[in-house]
């Protein structure tokens, strides 16, 4: 099971001031970058404040940031900006602008100090932050086309290019950076977003191997213990994940994560009271997560309440109507009950939403045959015959015939 939700992650909707804090709160303040000396001196007619006067400018902006007066800080900035003296004048200018509610106008600040300064990682790391909040993940790892982590490189841009590197499914380079980030900050957060570079990886035993041996150091953090039992779980160590996030719990009563991976331990285990005593109590702590009631619906069914497991299923989809897993288990039921024509709706939006979910194709292929609707069905079947051959590629995993008569696959 890989932790996709990276529930302990930086956010890449950091406010705007955090952004760039690093740049002054680390004292970077007083440190130009190598590329920014260039700049200052490429064009005689641009006139540029002295190094003192700059330091000074950008005190009195963060102050006037720190005060919430954004548009103040914007004034003071912009003169300096618009002759690209330095990186540090475009960074903090980019998070006034952000703060004050213009991220449009932050966007484009960074955007043209990233082309004046294309291999300075900071104007590299905001940028990429800004666009991964937009959802724009292939322009954010663009962004960092040109990264470079260093010892001297702050912790917070290493994280932000970790996020971005997974966002994009470059696992290779988040791990790299990751490692990077926690030789140079070694702490409880470093190591748990290293674990889950590997995590997304499907590498559990090297996940718990690496926080297996740092166990003792943190064995009072929650965070470590439910990423550990992640794994272990992963890894069928059923009981030492139980143990491991009980103790979590015990530490951090209210943790979402702890309740809804502690479910899914019982539910492996046959305890099918206490999976759903869990679950309920994670839909309390998140109520917003589709995955905790689909994984209730599974247990109610494996109960043999079916009006209860379509109760919670219709739960999942107003929490989140895109929520592929519960439109295809709504579906199975709704043909099983002799309803095809409504099975199709749930299972067509199923597909929409995980094109690679051979269940659902499958469904379908039976909900079609079931409508008289032969070519549609053999459509589908297929289609099945396709996706189970791009889940499983390779010389020895062709696709077999599909019959809709065989048993469904697993989700």
């Amino acid at each position: 099971m890989v932790n996709c939700n990276l529930w302990f992650k930086p956010r890449p909707s950091l406010p705007a001031i955090l952004a760039v804090s690093f740049l002054l709160a680390a004292g970077t303040a007083d440190r130009v970058t190598a590329e920014a000396s260039p700049q200052v001196h490429s064009n005689p007619s641009r006139i540029c404040p002295a190094a003192g006067e700059l330091d000074r400018t950008l005190g009195e902006a963060s102050n006037l940031m720190e005060q919430s007066r954004f548009q103040d800080a914007i004034a003071l900035l912009q003169p300096a900006s618009a002759g690209n003296c330095n990186p540090r004048v475009s960074l903090l200018l980019a998070a006034a602008l952000e703060g004050g509610g213009d991220t449009p106008a932050a966007t484009t600040a960074l955007e043209h100090a990233h082309s004046v300064w294309p291999a300075n990682n900071s104007v590299a790391a905001s940028l990429a932050r800004i666009y991964l909040a937009n959802g724009q993940n292939g322009k954010a790892l663009q962004a960092l086309a040109r990264f470079h982590a260093t010892a001297q490189t702050p912790g917070q841009e290493m994280e932000m290019a970790v996020v971005v590197y997974l966002a994009a499914q470059r696992l290779v380079s988040a791990q790299k950076i990751a490692e990077q980030n926690y030789k140079y900050y070694p702490s409880v957060h470093s190591l748990l977003l290293l674990a889950n570079t590997l995590q997304m990886q499907g590498r559990y035993p090297d996940v718990n191997r690496l926080l297996g041996a740092q166990r003792a150091m943190y064995a009072d953090s929650p965070d470590f213990l439910v990423t550990l039992a992640e794994s272990e779980f992963d890894a069928s160590i059923f009981l030492a994940a139980r143990q491991d996030l009980q103790r979590a719990i015990s530490l951090n009563p209210g943790m979402y994560q702890a309740h809804y991976l502690l479910g899914n331990v019982l539910a492996k285990a046959n305890d099918t009271e206490g999976a759903i005593a869990e679950y309920r109590r994670a839909i309390e702590l998140a109520p917003e997560q589709p995955r905790t009631y689909y994984q209730l619906a599974l247990v109610l069914r494996a109960k043999q309440d079916d009006a209860g497991e379509q109760h919670i299923l219709e739960q999942a989809l107003a929490a989140d109507n895109q929520y592929a897993p519960a439109h295809c288990e709504m579906g199975r039921i709704l043909l099983e009950d002799h309803r095809p024509a409504d099975a199709v709706v749930h299972l067509l939006a199923a597909v929409q939403y995980n094109p690679r979910s051979e269940e659902a194709y499958f469904l379908l292929a039976r909900a079609y045959a079931a409508l008289g609707d032969r070519d549609k069905s053999n459509a589908m079947v297929k289609r099945l015959e396709a996706v189970r051959q791009e889940n499983r590629p390779g010389p020895n995993n062709r696709a077999a015939r599909v019959s809709i008569a065989e048993p469904s696959t697993s989700q």
